[in-house]
C-alpha cells in the first residue's frame, strides 16, 4: 500500500489543527466541525495539488496553488468581493452582520499549505541523512 505524501498529511492535520483552534474559542461542537470542514478542505484542495503541479513540485508552485485554489479560501474570497461595501465600512447594518466571515475563513486557509511544505521539507532532510 502506497503511503500519502507529507504534504498532504502536513496540510490536512495542520487544516484541522487550525480548525480546532479557532473552534476552540466557541464550543466543543464548533471545534469539531471546523476542524472537519477545514480539513475536508484541505483534502479537495490536495487533489487539486495532486493534478497541478503535484506534490513534488518546487514550493513556489506549490505554495500559491495549494494557498489560493482552495475552496473555501475561492467562496471566501467571493463573498469578501460581494460584501466589499461593508468590510471597508462605507456601508453599515443588518445587512453587514456576516461581513467578516469572509476575511476570517481567508484567513483560515492561510497557515495549513505551510504546515504541508515544512511537513514535506522535514521528510526529505531525514530521508538524505
Amino acid at each position: 500500500m502506497k503511503r500519502l505524501p507529507a504534504f498532504v498529511v502536513g496540510h490536512v492535520l495542520g487544516a484541522m489543527v487550525v480548525g480546532a483552534v479557532i473552534g476552540s474559542f466557541l464550543e466543543l461542537k464548533a471545534v469539531v466541525n471546523l476542524a472537519l470542514l477545514l480539513g475536508a478542505n484541505a483534502a479537495i484542495n490536495a487533489l487539486i495539488c495532486w493534478w497541478w503541479p503535484g506534490f513534488n513540485a518546487a514550493w513556489w508552485k506549490l505554495w500559491p496553488m495549494a494557498t489560493f485554489i482552495s475552496p473555501l479560501m475561492i467562496a471566501a474570497a467571493l463573498f469578501t468581493v460581494d460584501q466589499w461595501d461593508c468590510v471597508v465600512g462605507t456601508k453599515r447594518g443588518w445587512d453587514c452582520l456576516l461581513a467578516g466571515f469572509g476575511p476570517l475563513a481567508m484567513e483560515a486557509c492561510l497557515p495549513s499549505p505551510l504546515v504541508g511544505l515544512a511537513a514535506r521539507w522535514w521528510v526529505r532532510r531525514r530521508s538524505r541523512g
